[in-house]
């Protein structure tokens, strides 16, 4: 018996569906399995490079142990340092000279072994002699070298990555002791290229390369070594040394195809989104039928800053069969969906079935998990399932022959409409299907937010009402704005964090250029912050910053922005607000300081910098215009403040 045209183009509609659903299904689940699989190679050579990374540093600091203890610690060198540290000023430079020639053929024999840095420095942190550029000595390495801070005032030694004023590199700096005198420290630094040739002997496969922060390196840098730099394929925000390999310890280039790979870099989401989070990860990538791994080592500055972070290319050719695999299978899969859904439309023909019955049936019933209604054409309830129920909070008789648009539907803000202009029941109306987000009205007066997913039934072509699922979606609603707040406040403060700010200070720089209305920026820096810490510890110390947050927050407007830069630095934007008016307001903060007293701690003060926008200022400018206001109040004895003029 032939089936009617209408049944035959169901039953094939039907079919198509099913085993496209069920297609999606199979794929999802393969393309997951797929996935785990990447994540766990990814991972695996994250860590095998992570391991590698720390045997070779460690076994390149045990040999500058070895260099200082035989060529420094030598009673000759250690006299001209006693004499140097004791003497005048000429005294000191006869003394230089002197150390320059004991050690050259010292230096000259660290050149060989990958020693790109022989650096002596006094013991209150300025440069005595660097080997490496003997005219630039004298200067303060405070601010730019925190490992000889941090050597010469615990007297013990600092290993680790760091730039400087001249180059970069992996510092090996040891404070000099002799018969109970500190006579102040050196350093034995070494280029990237003595450790990728570490690791290149551990894995002859893989390239590496060595991208610099230049947020952090380029304010280091003498004038005359900013020329060995370029801008990185990846990022103007990062930075190759020596591109031209003019310096005779630059690393060789990398090979043409991790060459082609590293351009790619600069439009992978993935790998952007690992550079961005600033920890280590491997990225997968393909380039002509090929896959490779790329693994980034993020490097820090002996103080915690972030400043570089080292890539490794290597071809994978476990993820390649990995790929072919995941396509074979679903090649395969494929294949048995569509004899499959063959048989399935054969069986289904074989069938004289009610059609209208069947769909009006599976439709009440399908997403039976979620909440389902049925309206007819005026928009009363002919059925419920279950679960809306439970999820409206009413019983089925008190729904049933209801208008669930006067009944329960609220649109936004909780407000009522009429039922005409319900996106609902509209699809009555047009014919048309809608899905959205919707409030409803529990019976006990609770608003929920729900997914709504609405269709018409038709029979013999005509409408004759619609279906509605929907699913409460409150608490998803709930935790994605808690989400929100997370991702830009600072969990320890509460305020705003750094990256809260400048987007917020974009958008007031658009806006100041716009209406030609100026805003101004306060930036705080708690002074001697570090002591705290160190006297009274990091709990006491984090107080503190609890602390000067309250006395900010009683001052300024709800439409300022106090943001927490970084660590004890703290930024107030005050949209609206002129030159004068900052000032004063930096003053008032000023002055609360310095009345209050924390228990256990007593007074703590800050050090004030006040910017305001300028036509054509980014937000680079004015942030480093208020960052160097702010280093004029710590210059002028700190506890004060020190503003543009107007």
């Amino acid at each position: 018996m032939k089936l009617p045209d209408r049944l035959y183009k169901r039953i094939c509609w039907g079919v198509c569906l099913l085993s496209l659903v069920f297609w999606s299904c199979g794929a999802a689940y393969l393309r997951h399995e797929r996935d785990t699989q990447e994540k766990l190679q990814l991972a695996g050579q994250t860590h095998a490079q992570e391991v590698a990374w720390q045997a070779v540093t460690t076994a390149h600091r045990i040999a500058m142990q070895a260099y200082f203890d035989s060529y420094i610690m030598q009673p000759e060198v250690l006299d001209i340092l006693q004499a140097a540290t004791t003497g005048d000023r000429n005294q000191q430079a006869i003394e230089r000279v002197r150390l320059y020639r004991k050690l050259s053929p010292v230096y000259e024999q660290f050149r060989q072994r990958d020693v790109r840095q022989l650096h002596f420095h006094t013991p209150d942190n300025r440069s005595f002699l660097r080997f490496h550029s003997p005219h630039n000595s004298g200067d303060s390495l405070v601010a730019s070298r925190p490992s000889v801070v941090e050597a010469n005032r615990t007297r013990k030694p600092v290993f680790g990555f760091e730039t400087g004023r001249v180059i970069i590199g992996f510092r090996n700096v040891f404070p000099i002791v002799w018969q109970g005198q500190h006579l102040g420290s050196v350093e034995l630094s070494q280029p990237f290229e003595a450790v990728r040739k570490g690791l290149h002997d551990l894995d002859a496969a893989k390239d590496y390369l060595l991208l610099l922060k230049s947020s952090v390196l380029l304010p280091k840098l003498f004038d005359e070594h900013k020329k060995n730099y370029a801008p990185s394929l990846i990022s103007q925000d990062w930075l190759v040394e020596d591109p031209q390999r003019e310096l005779p310890d630059s690393p060789p280039p990398l090979s043409p195809v991790s060459q082609e790979v590293y351009k790619l870099l600069k439009t992978d989401q993935g790998f952007q989104a690992a550079l961005a989070a600033g920890k280590p990860a491997s990225v997968a990538i393909s380039h002509v039928g090929q896959v490779f791994q790329v693994s980034l080592v993020p490097l820090h500055d002996t103080d915690g800053a972030a400043s570089a972070v080292m890539l490794t290319f290597v071809r994978t050719p476990e993820l390649e069969s990995l790929y072919a695999s995941h396509r074979t299978n679903l090649l395969v899969f494929t294949i048995m969906t569509l004899f499959g859904g063959t048989a399935l439309y054969l069986f289904l023909s074989s069938m004289q079935t009610v059609l209208e019955q069947e769909q009006r049936l599976a439709l009440i019933t399908s997403n039976i998990a979620d909440g389902i209604y049925v309206m007819d054409g005026q928009g009363r309830i002919t059925f419920v399932n279950e679960r809306a129920t439970e999820i409206l909070g009413f019983a089925p008789d008190e729904l049933n022959g209801q208008i669930a648009h006067d009944l329960f539907h609220r649109h936004a803000g909780g407000n009522q409409t009429v039922l005409e202009e319900c996106p609902i029941y509209r699809v009555i109306q047009t014919r048309g299907r809608y899905e959205g987000e919707e409030q409803f009205i529990q019976k006990n007066g609770d608003l929920l937010m729900v997914e709504v997913a609405s269709q018409p039934m038709l029979k013999s072509g005509r409408i004759i009402g619609s279906v509605t699922v929907f699913r409460d979606i409150t608490e998803r609603k709930q935790l994605e704005e808690q989400l929100r707040l997370l991702s830009i406040t600072d969990p320890l403060t509460g305020v705003y964090n750094r990256r809260f700010l400048q987007e917020t200070l974009l958008k007031e720089l658009c806006r100041a250029e716009r209406h030609g209305e100026p805003f101004s920026l306060i930036m705080l820096d708690i002074d001697h912050f570090k002591q705290v810490n160190d006297r009274y510890g990091h709990d006491v110390g984090d107080q503190v910053l609890r602390h000067l947050v309250k006395l900010i927050q009683k001052r300024i407007r709800s439409s300022d922005c106090l943001a927490r830069w970084g660590g004890e630095e703290f930024i107030v934007l005050l949209p609206h607000t002129g030159l004068l008016a900052a000032a004063a307001l930096a003053e008032t903060l000023l002055e609360d300081l310095r009345v209050s007293e924390l228990k256990g701690v007593g007074c703590v003060t800050a050090s004030f910098g006040v910017a305001v926008s300028r036509p054509g200022d980014t937000v680079e400018q004015l942030g480093q215009r208020a960052d160097a206001l702010m280093y004029l109040a710590k210059q002028a004895g700190r506890n004060c403040v020190r503003a543009e003029s107007v």
